[in-house]
């Protein structure tokens, strides 16, 4: 990668970036050195016992296997309810299909989409990709197909892997190749492909930390969503820090809880590989709640990777097999510490945004002593806590949050301006290396952690997803009934925050203005489920302050019952839901034509519907829960219980 923030790297180009040198920082600006204090401000030390920690030597996805494979063959890797693969086993899959991929043009610099739901099948495409060189770019068939398109289009990759079941929700592309790998044919040839690990002749280049390791999308300020491009030279930092601070071991048996969409999935996979570890894959389908908890006993989980909700839904009392813990995605309360340590557990909070390789700082074992910092830079990470002049903050002062290291990305994927503006030169480094300016607005702890304060942007974070407000707007305003839309995150009950929008509509272009259900349909149409605004509310004009902007503590709160008597529940389905719904929200007169979220429900609510309706024997996925928010559409799509939940 060239040293210049305006030039990011793209697949093709090799990665030039000079490895860094500095390890440590400051309280201020690494969170792992005592602060000192000049003139008030923080100042940076880079001394013996200042720095984040012994940083590991460079290792790439395919090396750690390799290295698995070689030391303890028989050991488990991979556990799901249908098969178990030792290290040995794992390691010869990987190699037959990266053979089958190098026939197909992976290589180094390149991208190659996974399109298959959470397997083991999945694990073992992502080590056959890191084993051509080839960097992966993770494809969730269950996003809307305008927004599997939309990447697969911006990325271009060489080659789509996927899978009977999924094939058709890609897609068809000019000039991307299609492996559907469960096919026949396909079968055959993976299955009769040398099981040998990939000799360097066979590849175009050899495999460097400093090359591609995966690419993955996230929702973007301009309306449409950006993709970060990652490298392996964080991944050695990273798969240290997480063995150490959650105590993995050979024994462990680590969830993959995270959508191979998200970068937790990255996470989960290094601690596994680095320890001889195994990764335990759970069915498809929606982990929450009691299902959450079914997984974590069935399948002997002893740690885990979580966002606070999750580990929210779970008791923590009724897991004795669980002795790990790691928390990231969105902010910790110190009552979630308590409940979870006072079970003698080990509880980690770790904080870290896309453009880096997944997290850039972790604390210590938790204490139940009030709210979690984020914790203190991890090995090869540096992290700068800046005012608007790019100087230190001190110790309790609020600043915007930078890093800069070995894990920092090249930058977004064929966006050389958006990648100049958030990227931007490290001042503090000598070897003319870039920081990620993340916009997550922090004050140094005199311990040296770090304490959130919220953004200096209009991205969020909810329920672990991280969402851009701009982009939801976007995507309604494209209606064409919408004039104007913008987006925000309301808090109407304590703690329970939502995705509401606001939309002026029929005004502009003289149609009527649609309702809430068919906004909330249209941007389904192209959001993620997360993306999905738990309610639309139409008005005549956004409020706005004296200076002329958006006034967004004077938007109305949506409506939340029903202004007149509805059409009683008329069949045992149209019960069961109104039951579910009356529970959930605490509405005691629920209709047919009752909608859940314009009751005050929200996605992770709707998660918790799913579940129920299971319970009372009716099956429904979480792409109709949002599509049909009503007592009367849930019953009419619903099917019995012992079919699949994901259709």
């Amino acid at each position: 990668m060239p040293d210049t923030p305006d030039a990011p790297a793209e697949p093709g180009t090799p990665d030039t970036t000079k490895p860094n040198t500095t390890t440590g920082g400051t309280a201020a600006s690494s969170g792992t050195a005592p602060l000192e204090e000049k003139d008030g401000m923080a100042t940076t030390t880079h001394g013996p016992g200042n720095d984040s920690g012994p940083r590991q030597a460079p290792v790439t996805l395919a090396e750690l296997l390799e290295r698995r494979a070689k030391d303890c063959p028989d050991a488990t890797a991979l556990v799901s309810t249908e098969e178990t693969l030792t290290y040995e086993e794992f390691n010869h899959r990987a190699n037959r299909l990266a053979r089958v991929l190098l026939a197909h043009g992976a290589g180094p610099e390149k991208l190659v989409a996974l399109a298959l739901p959470r397997s083991v099948d999945m694990v073992v495409a992502t080590l056959a990709v890191a084993k051509t060189g080839a960097a992966f770019l993770p494809v969730d068939p269950a996003y809307p197909a305008d927004r599997i398109a939309f990447v697969l289009t911006d990325a271009a990759p060489a080659l789509v892997v996927t899978a009977r079941t999924s094939a058709d929700r890609i897609p068809p592309g000019p000039g991307i190749d299609r492996l559907v790998v469960d096919e026949p044919e396909t079968a055959d040839r993976i299955a009769a492909a040398p099981d040998a690990n990939p000799a360097l002749v066979e590849l175009d280049a050899p495999l460097t930390a400093s090359g591609l390791a995966y690419v993955i999308y996230t929702s973007g300020t301009t309306g449409t969503p950006k993709g970060v491009a990652v490298t392996h030279a964080g991944l050695a930092g990273l798969a240290g820090a997480t063995v150490e601070r959650m105590a993995v071991d050979a024994d462990s048996r680590l969830l993959q809880f995270a959508s191979p969409s998200f970068d937790a999935y990255v996470f989960e996979l290094l601690a596994v590989l680095e320890a001889g570890a195994a990764l335990v894959v759970p069915p498809t389908g929606t982990l929450a709640g009691e299902t959450l908890t079914e997984v974590l006993t069935g399948l002997a989980v002893s740690h885990a990777v979580l966002p606070p909700v999750a580990a929210a839904s779970v008791p923590a009392a009724g897991l004795p097999g669980v002795r790990s813990l790691l928390v990231a995605g969105e902010a910790c309360t110190a009552e979630l510490v308590e409940r979870w340590t006072a079970q003698d557990r080990r509880m980690i909070n770790a904080y870290g945004p896309t453009e880096v390789t997944v997290c850039a700082t972790m604390t210590e074992p938790l204490t139940a002593a009030g709210t979690p910092s984020l914790g203190t830079a991890i090995p090869g990470a540096r992290i700068h806590v800046l005012d608007a002049g790019l100087r230190p903050v001190a110790v309790g002062e609020t600043g915007e949050l930078y890093v800069s290291g070995d894990g920092l990305a090249r930058g977004y994927l064929r966006r050389p301006g958006l990648t100049a503006e958030r990227f931007v030169a490290d001042p503090f480094a000598a070897d003319g290396s870039r920081m990620y300016r993340t916009g997550d607005l922090v004050s140094p702890r005199p311990d040296g952690g770090l304490d959130f304060h919220g953004r200096a942007d209009e991205q969020v974070k909810l329920r672990g997803f991280r969402i851009e407000l701009g982009e939801v707007a976007s995507v309604l305003a494209g209606h064409p009934s919408v004039d104007q839309a913008v987006a925000v995150v309301r808090e109407d009950q304590p703690g329970t925050r939502q995705l509401v929008a606001y939309v002026i509509a029929g005004q502009t272009y003289g149609k009527p203005a649609p309702s809430s259900a068919e906004l909330r349909e249209h941007a389904a149409r192209s959001l993620p489920e997360h993306m999905v605004p738990a309610a639309v509310v139409t008005v005549t004009a956004f409020p706005t302050t004296p200076n002329g902007k958006l006034d967004r503590q004077a938007l109305p709160a949506p409506e939340t019952t029903a202004d007149t008597a509805g059409r009683a529940p008329g069949n045992p389905a149209e019960e069961a839901f109104a039951a579910i719904f009356g529970e959930l929200l605490g509405v005691s007169e629920v209709y047919a034509d009752s909608n859940f979220f314009a009751l005050g429900g929200d996605s992770m609510l709707a998660i918790t519907v799913i579940l129920k309706a299971r319970e009372a024997g009716y099956s429904i996925s979480p792409r109709e829960m949002i599509s049909n928010p009503t007592v009367e559409a849930l019953a009419a799509v619903a099917s019995r219980a012992d079919a699949p939940a994901e259709r």
